[in-house]
């Protein structure tokens, strides 16, 4: 009980306060994680639920609704009652990217959601093989414009935010790679560990296969270098082209939720974001939180989607 009531003290300073219009939940609040348990979204959610729910005076219920790459639970959301009591937490895929590999995801990302904010942000890592010798992007492009398609590079599914940003990356830097897919993210890490693929666009977690020194970090994939660790380049500073790819997960309602609402579930979200307990895990997990705006993270997603349109049609990439 001690502990809810500092958290919600620390969450109702007066400068948050003062920021809260007189919305109140009259029920639990149903978080939906289009992604299945242990993942960086889920762990997040459950990591902000405590100070949440001390705040609000209701329960913030996980729900872990999986399938069709984070179509399922996005879509839940989207059709569910626009009241504040139905959210989602969700990353790039189900938001800006999946739109553009199936032919229906059953919603429309620019349309069925009111964004609340951008919880957290992190960069993908990439890692090589020791063995290569690469140490720099640099050295990446010059193999591969050596030898046209030699090199493998690994995946963790067909269109996702790894795969998408290796390609922008081979398509800005105009070389030929080879994709090799596996079914999940551990096994594309120990496919570079082992040397059955050069490299990998990998989450920031592998950082700690970077310092047993069983792979080599040669870039972050954001515009500048990361505060978890900041001896990493950027891939423009290693060499390569000038390229963005940012892991991000955001908070959003269904459209038409009040802006009250709106209005109060982003002052206590990012007044959660600010508890030192909260920014310490985050950037245990390889990232930084944000809690930036609704207008800025509507006119971001904006911006992510016609990024990743453009690359998944210039490289055909489709799921059905």
């Amino acid at each position: 009980m001690r502990r809810r009531a500092l958290l919600a003290a620390a969450l109702s300073a007066p400068a948050i306060a003062r920021a809260q219009p007189a919305w109140s939940p009259d029920r639990p609040i149903r978080l939906v994680v289009p992604f299945g348990a242990g993942g960086p979204t889920d762990i997040i959610a459950r990591l902000l639920a405590e100070p949440i729910s001390a705040v609000l005076g209701q329960p913030l219920v996980i729900e872990n609704r999986v399938g069709a790459g984070g179509n399922l639970g996005s879509r839940a959301v989207a059709q569910a009652a626009p009241d504040g009591h139905s959210l989602v937490l969700n990353g790039a895929s189900p938001l800006v990217i999946n739109q553009w590999l199936y032919r229906d995801i059953g919603y429309d990302p620019a349309t069925a959601f009111a964004p609340i904010t951008i919880l957290t942000t992190g960069p993908l890592l990439v890692i090589a093989n020791p063995r290569l010798g690469f140490r720099t992007m640099g050295d990446v492009t010059a193999e591969a414009r050596r030898r046209p398609g030699a090199l493998n590079y690994a995946t963790a599914g067909n269109g996702t935010v790894p795969h998408l940003a290796t390609e922008l990356f081979r398509r800005a830097a105009g070389i030929e790679l080879t994709n090799v897919t596996y079914r999940q993210t551990p096994d594309a890490t120990q496919s570079v560990m082992r040397g059955d693929t050069a490299l990998f666009f990998d989450s920031p977690t592998s950082m700690q296969h970077v310092r047993t020194g069983s792979v080599v970090a040669l870039a972050v994939t954001t515009p500048r270098r990361f505060s978890a660790f900041p001896e990493v380049p950027t891939v423009k500073e290693s060499g390569g082209p000038d390229i963005s790819a940012e892991a991000w997960y955001g908070l959003l309602a269904p459209a038409g939720t009040p802006q009250a609402a709106i209005a109060r579930l982003h002052a206590v979200f990012t007044g959660a974001l600010r508890l030192p307990h909260v920014q310490a895990r985050i950037a245990g997990l390889g990232f930084e939180t944000v809690g930036n705006q609704p207008a800025e993270f509507a006119s971001f997603m904006a911006a992510e989607s016609a990024k990743w349109r453009d690359v998944i049609r210039a490289a055909e990439i489709r799921v059905e």
